[in-house]
């Protein structure tokens, strides 16, 4: 994917000429509160070249789940079908954290590495505390295979080596790894792989139909996702290598990839986790935790000046989506541009799954979700009303 300024140039020009064009009227089904600016969305949609779309709207009481057609597959989705959700994942892994600190399993200040005792020798770890990873102020780096050494099943101690960069708390650094890290601690405190871990504690508990384990899913259910630069018919992913590995039984050495991105979710399902998010984890977690995912703790910096980050929820001001903040996460992975957010001066939520999108960027942010945030926040939702 393009992460330059000169990168993303280039992929927006190429894009028109090399990628499949979105049908003219791509919207293959709505139901629920009616589309007051489905022109917009459509032309949202051809635009960013977004390709078996799953959009969800709530305001109040009222919601409506829009569904496209796909260019890559004949897979039309439904309010059934599963998405990749990507690095959403990480709202969901803060949210099942500040759960059992409600329930004092985990204190977010305490080290890491008292609780991996049992997985040898951590240097890189030394003072990095949950609130560390969950705010991407760790210090750790991702490595530059790290999808190679997840299937490898390389040991944590070899895959930490030499990704600290910096003191923890000194800077903020998107880490994967660091994430990858939540889901060995996971493992150790509970004894439990990370998928029944969030099954137990926040998936049947919001009644979600989701995973992190794609092997229990019925795989004619998942969208495959596909990139649309370079686009190759053909190549649609429904599983990646790594999701195609069962998770029976906790391995801490070796299960610190999945809690990065590997949540695998149905429109409804993320746009109640969403809801739960934005309600302070109501009704899972007390009044003590509610602001602990939304309080910023750092900044994206010069790159992109519009973005923070809380804890598992990136705070975007940005007055072309809404006069306020809104806040939520986004989701890249294999050509999906997903995204799922509330408006903090309104409540009001929008949820965007997808099959293969725009990767282009502004700053840090995917215009695909920049594009599709502005016509909900400023166009669509403020009709209803």
């Amino acid at each position: 994917m393009p992460t330059t300024k000169t990168k993303n140039l280039l992929y927006r020009l190429a894009l028109p000429v090399l990628s499949p064009s979105v049908p003219k009227h791509p919207i293959a089904a709505v139901s629920g509160h009616p589309l007051a600016a489905e022109k917009a969305l459509s032309a949202v949609l051809r635009r960013n070249h977004i390709s078996g779309a799953a959009i969800g709207l709530r305001s109040g009481a009222d919601k409506t789940s829009v569904f496209t057609k796909a260019v890559h597959t004949d897979l039309i989705p439904d309010e059934t079908t599963y998405f990749r959700a990507a690095s959403i994942t990480k709202t969901a892994v803060a949210l099942l954290c500040v759960c059992l600190m409600d329930q004092g399993l985990l204190d977010p200040d305490a080290p890491v590495t008292d609780l991996l005792t049992d997985c040898g020798s951590l240097p890189e770890l030394e003072g990095v505390t949950l609130s560390h990873l969950l705010s991407h102020t760790s210090g750790l780096a991702d490595p530059p295979d790290y999808e190679t050494v997840m299937i490898k099943k390389t040991p944590l101690p070899e895959v930490l080596s030499g990704r600290r960069i910096a003191a923890p708390g000194e800077k903020f650094r998107y880490s994967n790894l660091g994430y990858g890290v939540i889901g060995c601690v996971l493992e150790v405190l509970l004894n439990k792989p990370v998928p029944a871990v969030f099954s137990e504690y926040l998936f049947t508990p919001l009644s979600l139909r989701a995973s992190l384990d794609a092997t229990v899913l019925p795989y004619e259910e998942i969208m495959p996702v596909i990139r649309m630069l370079p686009y190759r018919p053909g190549t649609g992913l429904r599983v990646t290598r790594l999701g195609r590995i069962p998770l029976t039984k906790p391995d801490p050495l070796r299960h610190y990839g999945h809690t990065a991105g590997a949540l695998y979710i149905d429109l409804p399902s993320l746009a109640e986790l969403i809801r739960c998010v934005r309600d302070g984890g109501a009704p899972l977690i007390s009044p003590k935790y509610r602001d602990f995912m939304r309080t910023p703790v750092s900044s994206y910096g010069p790159a992109s000046p519009t973005l923070s980050y809380g804890r598992g929820l990136l705070i975007v001001d940005d007055r072309r989506i809404s006069p306020g903040k809104v806040l939520g996460h986004q989701g890249f992975a294999y050509g999906c541009v997903d995204g799922a957010f509330w408006e903090e001066s309104t409540g009001n939520i929008l949820v965007s799954l997808n099959g293969g999108a725009c990767e282009a960027r502004s700053g840090r942010f995917g215009i695909a979700n920049l594009d599709v945030c502005r016509w909900a926040f400023r166009k669509e939702l403020p009709l209803w009303n």
